[in-house]
């Protein structure tokens, strides 16, 4: 996975590795830096995801539950969610 080189930054301290993608489905990790954060956003597909390796949290609109390595987490069309690396390591997302 580190052999892939990430896409353009849009936010510091989160890389997106595009590790492949075919007929709509793409597989991607999100590395989030230690104190950072994917930016709160929403789009309109669902998506869920496993959290590889880092500790941290899914944040919501109304509360954040707490992601660590073997987590799944899931996100509804259209809700407003961000990544947030609560730990000391980089926070490693995979999508699907």
């Amino acid at each position: 996975m580190r052999d892939i080189a990430p896409g353009p930054a849009e936010v510091p301290g989160v890389e997106v590795r595009q590790l492949t993608q075919a007929d709509h489905v793409a597989l991607k990790v999100i590395e989030v830096e230690p104190g950072r954060s994917t930016p709160f956003h929403t789009h309109a597909h669902g998506h869920e995801a496993v959290i590889v390796s880092g500790v941290g949290a899914l944040r919501l609109e109304d509360r954040e539950e707490a992601l660590e390595p073997g987590d799944v987490l899931s996100v509804d069309p259209d809700e407003p969610h961000a990544v947030v690396n609560r730990g000391s390591a980089v926070l490693a997302v995979r999508l699907p």
